[in-house]
């Protein structure tokens, strides 16, 4: 892993208006990523000082001068608790393989977690925002292959904690995920399991419904996973399958959990507010596991 001293600018208005409004983005010199063996659209980490750190997509490439300049927009700067420029490092090293969760935890850090057999196709369950990112989603694809451990299922996640907001940190969308910046990640990537099943965390007072299942899995998967989750939150909290293109459907193809099934296709993706992961989450993630326990 490499390391560079950048120097984070504004954002070029209008020529970035779409980094702009991205702040978990950033763009740097093609030729200057390159010597920390970063390409575009891989995730690298930015530390402005022993406080402020966390981890960027370069969604841009472009000729700067001098080569070390960063660019930002005002919500990817304020990610790193200021509006101004400012000077950091550049790191090409994303997750800390060495730390334990509570090594990690302690440190404000973060971390990836593969449980994986190195052959078995059938199952894999992900989080790709455990810790204080997504609370208690990275416990619920730990017990998922836990609960069928005897099919060899896998579990991919990452945990991350920070003492100024895990979330604001270390959250990488989704559809952004790429599996040279996770090395546990790229063993299994390219696999092409019959099914994957990502665990995620959401707050969005606009939308009605607690619990949203999307993915490009068929109907009729997404259906079950529906029944078998109201069956354990009742009339406590509400289940929704999501529409094409509706907010945390989960239905891009660039989308992590669909990327690690063979034909891309066979993902679900589960979106929960906070009360059903507080109150449920152990149960909600064996009932997912009992309906692939039938289809393995």
């Amino acid at each position: 892993m490499a390391t560079y001293e950048a120097s984070i600018n504004k954002a070029l208005d209008p020529e970035q208006a779409e980094l702009i409004d991205r702040k978990e983005h950033c763009s740097a010199d093609r030729e200057k990523l390159e010597t920390a063996g970063r390409l575009l659209g891989h995730q690298v980490r930015i530390k402005r000082n022993d406080n402020e750190y966390g981890l960027y997509t370069v969604s841009e490439v472009r000729q700067e001068n001098p080569d070390n300049i960063v660019r930002m927009g005002k919500g990817g700067r304020e990610r790193l608790g200021t509006s101004d420029e400012f000077d950091a490092t550049l790191d090409s090293q994303v997750p800390r393989p060495a730390l334990a969760d509570s090594d990690a935890e302690a440190q404000g850090e973060f971390v990836e977690r593969l449980d994986d057999n190195g052959w078995h196709t059938g199952l894999i369950a992900i989080a790709p925002h455990g810790g204080d990112i997504e609370p208690h989603t990275d416990q619920q694809a730990e017990r998922v292959a836990s609960q069928l451990a005897g099919k060899g299922v896998s579990a991919w996640r990452c945990k991350g904690w920070h003492p100024r907001g895990a979330f604001k940190h270390w959250h990488i969308t989704s559809t952004d995920i790429h599996e040279a910046s996770f090395p546990l990640l790229n063993l299994a990537i390219s696999r092409g399991f019959r099914y994957a099943v990502a665990f995620h965390g959401f707050e969005d007072p606009d939308i009605e419904h607690d619990i949203l299942i999307g993915g490009l899995a068929p109907d009729a998967l997404k259906e079950n996973v529906k029944e078998a989750i109201e069956g354990v939150v009742g009339s406590d909290f509400t289940v929704h399958i999501t529409k094409p293109d509706e907010q945390f459907g989960g239905d891009d193809r660039r989308n992590i959990v669909n990327r690690l099934t063979a034909g891309g296709a066979n993902g679900v993706q589960i979106e929960q507010k906070i009360g059903p992961r507080e109150k449920y989450a152990p149960a909600i993630a064996d009932a997912v596991a009992k309906v692939y326990a039938s289809e393995l």
